[in-house]
């Protein structure tokens, strides 16, 4: 039995119900509190641990084999400041989407999440009704990035190096196809799900995507939904 098939069938016997299986980690109880409280009236979502450091997280992980991690930046970061508990929670279980909790402004600390692997970030100023959604879309394979989150990175990036009206060149090069496949890889999607979406072949699809990282000069997905929230080709959660 493959290591996926035995997380399934792990997956299969923790769970109680159909809801989506979530694992809270923040090193503040009250916190924790206020997460449990946003979801505990949310028939479809249902907590499967809590934990207060990132090892008790990866056991929780182990053990449960959540849907969804809901897990807070100080739990996550390690003695350098790094996201290296994020790195090993995705390379640990990368069937379990992450979404980090944070107080974090900083543009740069939204790209650094999403290239170590999570699927969203939530701001704890923001309203705990987001919450549950953020779970909901991360479970559907989308990436939550709401517009306050994202909002920074647009405002707060670098001036380009080149001409002011560069990027509206690039973006404006873009085909009609290439803008909607651009939108499924944002919402998570593989190239084989691209594939019977759009009622295309897969060859066509990887040709779409060569053409959008040629023209938007990014190299890879997470660059690709990056460079969108920057520059709101799609609208996000």
């Amino acid at each position: 039995m493959f290591a996926s098939e035995i997380f399934e069938e792990a997956r299969r016997q923790v769970r109680s119900s159909n809801g989506i299986a979530v694992v809270i980690a923040d090193n503040e109880p009250i916190s924790i509190s206020g997460i449990r409280s946003a979801v505990e009236d949310e028939d479809d979502i249902q907590i499967l641990a809590e934990c207060q450091n990132s090892e008790h997280l990866l056991h929780a992980v182990r053990s449960h084999c959540p849907d969804v991690v809901l897990a807070s930046e100080e739990i996550l970061r390690d003695e350098d400041r790094e996201l290296g508990a994020l790195d090993r929670l995705v390379s640990e279980v990368d069937e379990a989407r992450v979404i980090v909790v944070t107080n974090e402004k900083d543009p740069k600390f939204l790209e650094s999440a999403l290239r170590h692997g999570a699927k969203g970030v939530l701001q704890r100023e923001w309203p705990v009704v987001q919450i549950p959604m953020a779970i909901r879309e991360v479970t559907s394979g989308g990436v939550w990035l709401e517009n306050g989150a994202t909002a920074p990175v647009h405002e707060q990036a670098p001036a380009p190096r080149k001409a002011p009206n560069a990027d509206a060149l690039r973006i404006g090069s873009l085909t009609p196809r290439e803008r909607e496949v651009i939108g499924l890889v944002c919402e998570g999607l593989k190239n084989k799900e691209i594939m019977h979406r759009l009622r295309i072949s897969l060859a066509t699809v990887a040709h779409h995507l060569t053409s959008i990282y040629r023209k938007l000069e990014v190299s890879d997905r997470t660059s690709l939904v990056i460079y969108a929230a920057k520059k709101h080709l799609v609208t996000f959660s």
